[in-house]
């Protein structure tokens, strides 16, 4: 899946957050083609958007794409 401004629009509105031009512009680089081989899944997406927004990195693990990076200190699941 992949996204694009109406999805990130429609995002903004049902979960009732703004977010800036110049981090929606990130969102939608990161998100706009998939990563080849793999496919980002719509909970994909939608959990790494929360992080993004509340910490200003993709700090937390994508576990869909095999990548599982360190979690900050004092961050569980």
């Amino acid at each position: 899946m992949t996204i694009n401004k109406r999805y990130l629009d429609k995002y903004e509105k049902s979960m009732r957050v703004y977010i800036p031009e110049e981090r929606k512009a990130v969102i939608l680089e990161r998100f706009g083609e998939e990563p080849e081989p793999y496919e980002w899944s719509e909970q994909d997406i939608t959990k790494q958007i929360e992080n993004y927004l509340d910490w200003g990195s993709w700090e937390k693990p994508v576990k869909s794409n095999g990548v599982c990076t360190t979690l900050p200190p004092g961050i569980d699941f």
